[in-house]
């Protein structure tokens, strides 16, 4: 993930979007870095707008957020598991997925401001072979990293 960006990567190349939005500096990303910066859009977008396709739109992820309040029990929560798998597959830079999901505990933050109400861990295997971690912090309105696993 060091590398400077190339439009060469097998894994793509393109301008980064963060969780929320652009990166300020208009920067690109490839590789490692951008696909874990898609994995909180396939979480939170379930359509994407597209001029010609059925109805305008074509299917891309799923939206975790809906989960916040819908999950009332942990067996709810590993129930919502395939879901969140299918829809983080459907980018086609990941081979493999390991998800696990959990109500988070009380207290736990965004950056010390927002409340958090689930957590989801995601271990992903890229199509070049390379295995990534990720913890993500799921509430009513966002879904963000809340840390970077070894």
């Amino acid at each position: 993930m060091g590398s400077a960006p190339s439009p060469g990567d097998p894994l793509g190349y393109d301008v980064l979007v963060d969780e929320h939005d652009l990166d300020p500096t208009g920067r690109s990303a490839t590789g490692e870095e951008l696909v874990l910066a898609a994995i909180p859009h396939r979480l939170t977008c379930e359509r994407l707008p597209m001029t010609g396709a059925p109805d305008d739109y074509v299917p891309f992820g799923i939206d975790v957020r809906l989960w916040v309040g819908e999950a009332t029990t942990a067996a709810d929560l590993t129930g919502k598991i395939p879901l969140a798998d299918e829809a983080l597959q459907r980018d086609e830079r990941i081979a493999s997925t390991s998800i696990a999901i959990d109500f988070a505990p009380a207290g736990t933050t965004f950056n010390d401001e927002a409340a958090v109400d689930l957590i989801m861990r995601v271990t992903f295997t890229t199509v070049t072979g390379v295995t990534l971690s990720r913890v993500l912090g799921i509430s009513a309105v966002t879904v963000a990293f809340l840390a970077q696993v070894p």
